[in-house]
């Protein structure tokens, strides 16, 4: 969330070029992510834990979008909610040199002029993101710069300009505690094993029969850190225990690789309510057997439902706009008649950092 407290530049663009229409990842010398005529440049291991939190945050937003249909686009003016919640804003980079440094070109900011025969006429470098343009887009790219660090300088002389405190820049404490560096799935749990039962089977490692191979796959996932759909449980007669909708084959694996916890959603009804969503599920198993798994439906359906069913964000959008009625709104605008724009805007942050 941004605050604009003076426009230094703003210069119309003219359209990108037809070529600066696309998104594609190639593997190179490194790894680089193009979108339009921007590209990130990654080694592998920063690469794959960029993908993995973008992954997981897909997640979390479609679970939001499925809990809160009434979601548009520039509805509410500001962060609703983050991937992987307050945690993950916080969380320092892991698999860099350093949290704040980039493997490639850390250190170095450079403009080109490329060879006739190369794609774009002018590269410009800010560590590992690069910008790709012509000739003409770069002038008025260029133009802006200028006006904006002219104006920046005039406005300096001028007035007083003392960075305040923000609590996103006060980050070390929180990733001194290593137990806290995992992504958290939001609205999933992670469930004892020893307090999860099954409807059909008293000791399911010794009756249950199932796919060997499967179950081998999930140990290796398990055992090598790689995510695996939560399991869909619902509450037992007993408030200490729950029983499996959906996950036996997760749980035996994770029974057989001595895990003590299965990552877990819980849902607010009863076994016999399930019938059908078992029911589904099972026949989709069958069909992904009888097509030798070509079509991947059941690992499509775990990873729905996973979402669908998971209801931390019900209503939770409603709640957010009853927060930007006309009233509300009012109400901000005094604020910040009386107190200065800093006191909203720190308000806003600090709604969202609670919840």
């Amino acid at each position: 969330m941004g605050s604009v407290k003076k426009m230094l530049a703003k210069v119309e663009l003219p359209s990108r070029e037809t070529h600066h229409s696309r998104m594609f990842i190639d593997l190179a010398e490194n790894i680089h992510i193009h979108h339009r005529e921007y590209r990130t440049v990654f080694s592998l291991d920063e690469y794959f834990e960029y993908v993995d939190i973008l992954n997981k945050s897909t997640d979390d937003v479609r679970t939001f979008l499925s809990n809160n249909p009434h979601y548009r686009e520039r509805e509410y003016p500001t962060t609703i909610m983050v991937g992987g919640g307050r945690a993950q804003q916080l969380r320092f980079l892991s698999n860099s040199p350093k949290p704040n440094k980039s493997f490639y070109y850390d250190g170095e900011m450079a403009v080109e002029l490329q060879d006739e025969f190369v794609t774009d006429e002018i590269h410009i470098h800010y560590r590992d993101f690069r910008i790709a343009m012509d000739r003409s887009r770069f002038a008025a790219f260029a133009k802006c710069i200028n006006a904006a660090s002219e104006e920046l300088t005039s406005y300096l002389e001028e007035s007083e300009y003392a960075r305040e405190f923000h609590p996103d820049r006060i980050v070390e404490e929180f990733n001194d505690n290593e137990s806290e560096n995992t992504y958290s799935r939001l609205g999933v749990e992670s469930i004892p094993l020893n307090s999860i039962g099954s409807h059909w089977y008293d000791d399911l490692l010794k009756e249950f029969k199932p796919n060997r191979k499967f179950i081998e796959y999930l140990i290796s996932c398990i055992r090598a850190g790689n995510p695996i759909a939560p399991i869909i449980l619902c509450r037992d007669k007993d408030p200490e225990r729950y029983l499996i909708v959906d996950g036996h084959h997760r749980v035996y694996a994770a029974l057989e690789a001595e895990s003590t916890n299965i990552p877990s959603i819980v849902l607010d009804m009863e076994f016999n309510q399930t019938d059908k969503l078992r029911e589904a599920e099972v026949l989709l198993k069958d069909f992904d057997q009888e097509t030798g798994f070509r079509y991947g439906l059941s690992s499509f359906f775990k990873k729905h439902i996973a979402y669908s069913l998971n209801q931390y964000f019900s209503g939770y959008y409603d709640r957010k706009l009853f927060r930007n009625t006309r009233l509300f709104r009012v109400l901000r605008r005094i604020k910040q008649t009386i107190f200065g724009k800093g006191e909203v805007f720190r308000g806003f942050n600090e709604m969202f950092n609670k919840e």
